[in-house]
C-alpha cells in the first residue's frame, strides 16, 4: 500500500481547514500550560525517513526488563526516566515509567502508595489532598475506593497544614498527595511543614506523592537552590512524583512520567504473567513506544543548558506579563516560583479569545489566570495584557 495515500478530497478539505484554524489560534490557549513551540518537525521527518511511521510500536510492562523479543523502545524510555530521576534527586534509587499524562501519573502515585502502605499496616490508608490540588487526585481516590479527606487551602492556594493536622488520623496509614503547583493558583504545598505534622502524629506508615505536572518541568533547572530543593527526593524525602510531558517538556500530545523509589516497586512484585515473561508492575500493559522516542528527542535536542535557559526565561516573562497587566490597571497575584498569573476575570470576549481558565474563588471572587510558557515574548505579553484590560 502507498504509505502516502490520502483521504478523499472532501475529507482533505475538512482536515486542511482544521489545520489552518488550529495554527491560527496556537498562541491563544493561555489558560492551559502547553508549549506551542514543540520543535518536533525534525522528529516527524525522521519517522518518515526511517519509515518507523508505518510501524506499530508498543512498550509492554516494566521498561527496565532485560528480556523481550517484541518490537519496543524500552532503552529510550529508560533513558528518559533516568534523566528525570536525576533531575528529581532520586539518584540510582528509582524506578519509573512513561505515563499517559499527569492524571495517569497520579493514578500510579495513589495506587503504588496504597500498595506500599498496605504492606506495612493492616489498617486501610487515608488519602489526604488539598482542595486546590488537581481534581484528578480526588477522582482517583474514588476510583480506587480509598477514603479521601480534603484539606482546606490558604488564600494563596497552598495547603492549610493546620487543617491537615486536624484531619490527620494517626491510627491509620497516611497517603499524602502534595501539590507542587496547584492547578489554578500555582501554589506549592509546604513539604517541610507537612512532614513536621506527620512526624508529630506518627501514623503507622506514610507515603508522599508529589503532583508536579507543570512545575516538575522547570523547578529542577532554576538557579535558585530553594526552588531545586522542592523536587529533590534526597532532601525532601518524598516517595514518588508525577510530571507531564505535554506541558513544560513540550510534547505535542498527552504523556508524562511517574518515578518512585525501588522500595516502592518491591510491593508491586506479584501476580506474574507467564506469557509476558513475568510481573507487570505498570497499570496499563501497553504504552506508546513513540512517546518514549519523542520525549528522548526533546531531551536530547534541548539538553540541560536548554532547560535551564527555558526555565529562567519562563519566570522572567511571567514577571514581565504581570507588570504589563499591573501597568494597565489589572490587579494580579503570582505565587513564588510560579508561572501562573492570576487576575480578576475579564470580559467574556477576552476569555474566549484567549481560552482563559476561569474560576469562582471563595477568597477573591471571579478569577482568571494565564500560564506563561516558553513561547511567550514581551511583545506577546503586551498584546495580551492590552486585550485583557480593554476588551469589552
Amino acid at each position: 500500500m502507498d504509505r502516502f495515500i490520502k483521504p478523499p478530497t472532501d475529507s482533505m478539505k475538512k482536515l486542511d481547514a482544521l489545520a489552518d484554524e488550529l495554527r491560527r489560534r496556537r498562541y491563544n490557549q493561555l489558560g492551559y500550560p502547553f508549549d506551542q513551540e514543540t520543535s518536533l518537525s525534525g522528529f516527524y521527518q525522521w519517522l518518515v525517513d526511517t519509515k518507523l511511521c508505518d510501524l506499530t510500536l508498543i512498550n509492554v510492562g516494566d521498561p527496565y526488563k532485560t528480556q523481550w523479543d517484541m518490537l519496543h523502545t524500552d532503552e529510550f524510555e529508560r533513558a528518559c526516566i533516568d534523566f528525570l530521576a536525576t533531575a528529581y534527586g532520586f539518584g540510582e534509587d528509582h524506578w519509573g515509567v512513561i505515563s499517559n499524562g499527569g492524571t495517569d501519573g497520579n493514578m500510579y502515585g495513589v495506587y503504588f502508595g496504597r500498595k506500599a502502605l498496605s504492606a506495612k499496616s493492616a489498617r486501610p490508608p487515608i488519602l489526604y489532598v488539598s482542595d486546590e490540588a488537581h481534581y484528578s487526585v480526588k477522582k482517583l481516590g474514588d476510583i480506587q475506593n480509598i477514603e479521601t479527606r480534603t484539606i482546606s487551602a490558604h488564600e494563596n492556594g497552598q495547603m492549610d497544614v493546620a487543617d491537615f493536622e486536624r484531619k490527620l488520623d494517626a491510627t491509620r496509614p497516611a497517603l499524602v498527595a502534595i501539590a507542587i503547583g496547584g492547578t489554578f493558583k500555582g501554589a506549592i504545598d509546604n513539604q517541610k511543614e507537612i512532614d513536621a505534622v506527620l512526624k508529630k502524629a506518627n501514623p503507622p506508615a506514610v507515603y508522599r506523592h508529589l503532583d508536579a505536572a507543570l512545575f516538575g518541568g522547570y523547578l529542577p533547572f532554576l538557579d535558585d537552590s530553594e526552588a531545586r530543593e522542592i523536587l529533590d527526593a534526597e532532601k525532601m524525602g518524598f516517595d514518588s512524583v508525577a510530571v507531564s510531558g505535554h506541558k513544560f517538556f513540550g510534547l505535542n500530545e498527552p504523556a508524562g512520567a511517574f518515578i518512585c523509589r525501588k522500595e516502592t516497586l518491591s510491593h508491586m512484585q506479584n501476580n506474574p504473567v507467564p506469557y509476558l515473561n513475568g510481573v507487570i508492575p505498570t497499570i496499563a500493559c501497553s504504552r506508546s513506544g513513540f512517546d518514549a522516542l519523542k520525549l528522548y528527542w526533546r531531551i536530547s535536542t534541548t539538553g540541560l543548558d536548554g532547560y535551564k535557559a527555558q526555565a529562567k526565561a519562563v519566570l522572567k516573562n511571567t514577571e514581565y506579563f504581570r507588570n504589563a497587566l499591573e501597568k494597565r490597571g489589572v490587579k494580579t497575584w503570582v505565587n513564588k516560583f510560579s508561572n501562573t498569573v492570576i487576575f480578576p476575570r475579564p470580559s467574556d470576549n477576552a476569555v474566549h479569545k484567549y481560552a482563559l481558565a476561569c474560576n469562582e474563588d471563595k477568597f477573591w471572587g471571579s478569577l482568571s489566570h494565564v500560564v506563561v510558557m516558553q513561547y511567550f515574548t514581551p511583545d506577546l505579553c503586551d498584546s495580551i495584557a492590552e486585550d485583557i484590560a480593554t476588551l469589552k
